[in-house]
């Protein structure tokens, strides 16, 4: 399936070029990011005393957008885009640590941001024995994140397909698939299918890989897609979506999402507030049950509540939200991508996944308030969080500050300061329970920086 997107949309590139004269423009960007860790405790995976990682990376892109058909054309649109990525670390903290239970190298775990690749379906010989000098001798640090072809009438129908970066909601990044919608009047039914994931930015870059797969019972790893319905009706700035999320064999998700918006055309000047409310309601297969998922097992069902709220008065905002799971529920589904609108992936590489934080854990229950202003050219913002579920408990607060020297140049920088305690019983670094281990307090306050040019 993934090789069949991308041939497809090649060849529709190769042929539609054929026919018509088209428009097209190139561009390109180099860009680099930093995370600095405040915190440099030597590893000892048996207690579960790890560092904050700290890493530098540098990539570029070169992307060619497309417009297709014949300038004369107005009621039909069809445009493409093929781009690449390519990256690498200037930095890694994490290379040459030594674990001090074992007195051997424990490994860099800086993949889990630049180059992680398990092949497509996860099934690399080289995850083991020993997970993190295999993964970090066999990275990919380059995608081709963009390969596909969008087409629309008079936006009342489209379709789009091949390698795009997402727009759903429980979905990050680029997709490997295709999506499309028809409108009725105030009605909107969209229908996403996705068969890949990747990552092609200063931070994260993954070449495409498969996020949800499923073991026949003949030992055959295969990959069923990630998909999603969703039906829209809006009326006068309000609107309702009942939408449901499923990967067979893994989950179904049926969900409902209300929002209101005073101002939908909104531009900087006046008074704006958006209010979204999210239930979602995962049901997972029997298969997955026992599997361990950010610290505890994934269960049987779980639901997830997200009520958010922000206010923009001219140049400035304010805002904030609660999350609550019920259960695992995001075990399977919501922490490949999710609406909450925060950056939930600012703990440890070490811990449960590549720095995720347990706000997407069993129970967990996350208050978050928020403020900020635009100033011509000048961006910034405080986000604090207060979290607590079953595994552990956080505390965040975080200034982001960004300027735009130029149309091409910009540069950011962001502050946080981070206390995870993780709970008796559980380790940082372990997936499941471990009985009898103590309560463990890690500092995972950091500083974030990048730079980007453009043209």
């Amino acid at each position: 399936m993934k090789k069949l997107y991308f041939h497809f949309v090649l060849f529709a590139f190769i042929g539609v070029s054929s026919l018509y004269a088209f428009d097209y423009t190139v561009s390109g960007k180099a860009e680099s990011f930093s995370k600095i860790g405040f915190n440099n405790t030597p590893i000892n995976s048996t207690e579960g005393k790890y560092p904050t990682d700290s890493f530098v990376t540098v990539v570029g892109a070169l992307q060619v957008d497309m417009n297709l058909l014949p300038k004369s054309t107005t009621s039909h649109r069809l445009t493409g885009g093929i781009g690449g990525m390519i990256g690498g670390l200037a930095y890694d903290s994490t290379r040459n640590l030594i674990d001090t239970a074992t007195g051997q190298r424990f490994g860099s775990v800086i993949f889990n941001y630049i180059g992680y690749w398990a092949q497509y379906n996860g099934t690399a010989p080289w995850q083991s024995p020993d997970y993190n000098v295999g993964m970090t001798q066999n990275t990919r640090t380059y995608v081709i994140y963009n390969a596909y072809l969008d087409y629309d009438y008079e936006g009342v129908f489209g379709i789009k397909g091949g390698r795009y970066e997402s727009g759903a909601d429980f979905m990050s990044g680029f997709t490997e698939g295709f999506e499309l919608y028809a409108k009725f009047s105030k009605f909107k039914l969209w229908w996403f299918s996705s068969y890949g994931r990747a990552f092609a930015y200063d931070e994260w870059l993954y070449d495409f890989y498969a996020p949800k797969t499923y073991t026949t019972p003949e030992g055959k790893t295969i990959n069923l897609g990630i998909h999603a319905f969703k039906g829209t009706y809006r009326h006068n700035g309000f609107s309702v979506s009942p939408f449901i999320y499923f990967s067979p064999k893994t989950y179904t998700a049926p969900s409902i999402q209300f929002d209101y918006d005073t101002n939908p055309n909104f531009e900087g000047i006046g008074f704006r507030s958006q209010t979204t409310v999210i239930g979602l309601f995962a049901i997972f297969d029997p298969r997955v049950y026992d599997v361990n998922r950010y610290g505890n097992p994934t269960g049987k069902n779980g639901q997830t509540l997200l009520i958010k709220q922000r206010f923009d008065i001219d140049n400035y905002n304010i805002g904030g939200g609660i999350y609550k799971n019920f259960g695992n529920a995001n075990a399977q589904v919501g922490t490949y991508g999710n609406p909450v609108g925060i950056d939930f992936w600012t703990a440890s590489a070490y811990d449960i996944g590549a720095s995720i934080s347990d706000m997407m854990g069993e129970d967990a229950l996350t208050g978050f308030i928020y403020g900020g202003g635009v100033h011509g050219d000048f961006r910034w913002g405080i986000l604090g969080r207060l979290t607590t579920s079953k595994r552990s408990n956080e505390q965040s607060i975080a200034a982001n500050i960004a300027y735009d020297f130029t149309r091409y140049v910009s540069a950011g920088l962001k502050l946080e300061y981070f206390n995870d305690l993780t709970k008796a019983g559980y380790k940082v670094g372990d997936t499941g329970r471990v009985p009898g281990q103590p309560q463990n307090i890690s500092d995972r306050s950091h500083m974030m920086t990048f730079i980007r040019t453009k043209f």
